[in-house]
């Protein structure tokens, strides 16, 4: 069996210490996997901490990809400029900030021989979110509910994700905020998707990136992809779990 080759994407900013820890955790996880062929590609927004240059320095030591942008332009578009940079059929996206665990990556990965879309989820029976602040939780609890409304998917927001290049194919993905899974998932030609537990990790030497603007954006989306839902421009698909 042919081995599966991913992409996979991670916007940064300011994560100049948690990159090259995210990069030995990485291949030293997929190293082991003789199925799994999978190249990472930091898509850098300028960020002033000199991360784009500890990025380029990765290269003598793993796979590794750097697209260097001008500005903080926003993680969605980052995401999709990683895929853009890509040539390969599978594509994925984990956070530089050490929050997603590495370790379910080759189940991520193998799942999309059978799944067209595999998704780390924050809610599955064995999954724990570390040091969760009960504001953080209750707001990301109630974006998850209405966005379940409009995708059946137990975890639409995780920003921990694979999927198959043709779910994306010729799509106008338009987020630029931090949410494009939900986009794709509301406009993406896919029939199976499943998730896969996990641990959201406490970040390490970072702090969370959203604010005001980014929570305003994804109300937006929601707004947005609900009127797209009611013009019948969205099918459910099914799981494969």
């Amino acid at each position: 069996m042919d081995p599966v080759q991913i992409s996979l994407i991670t916007p940064t900013y300011n994560e100049r210490e948690n990159l090259p820890i995210l990069a030995e955790e990485i291949f030293a996880i997929v190293g082991q996997e003789s199925d799994i062929d999978l190249e990472l590609i930091v898509v850098d927004d300028n960020s002033p901490d000199g991360t784009g240059e500890v990025a380029e320095s990765l290269k003598t030591r793993y796979p590794v990809q750097v697209v260097h942008r001008p500005g903080k332009l926003g993680l969605g578009s980052a995401v999709m400029a990683g895929f853009a940079q890509s040539a390969r059929p599978h594509l994925g996206v984990i956070d530089a900030d050490l929050s997603h665990d590495p370790a379910i990556l080759p189940e991520l990965v193998r799942s999309l021989r059978e799944c067209d879309i595999a998704m780390g989820s924050r809610f599955g029976a064995t999954s724990r979110v570390e040091r969760w602040a009960w504001h953080r939780k209750l707001l990301s609890q109630a974006g998850v509910g209405a966005a379940r409304l409009l995708t059946g998917v137990e975890d639409p927001l995780s920003g921990y994700f694979c999927l198959r290049r043709q779910v994306i194919q010729d799509l106008v993905l338009t987020s630029s905020g931090y949410k494009i899974l939900l986009e794709i998932l509301v406009k993406g030609r896919y029939r199976q998707h499943c998730s896969v537990p996990f641990v959201f990790r406490n970040r390490q030497f970072s702090s969370s990136k959203l604010d005001l603007r980014e929570y305003l954006l994804f109300a937006k989306q929601i707004l947005y992809f609900s009127g797209y839902k009611l013009m019948g421009r969205h099918r459910r698909a099914r799981s494969c779990d």
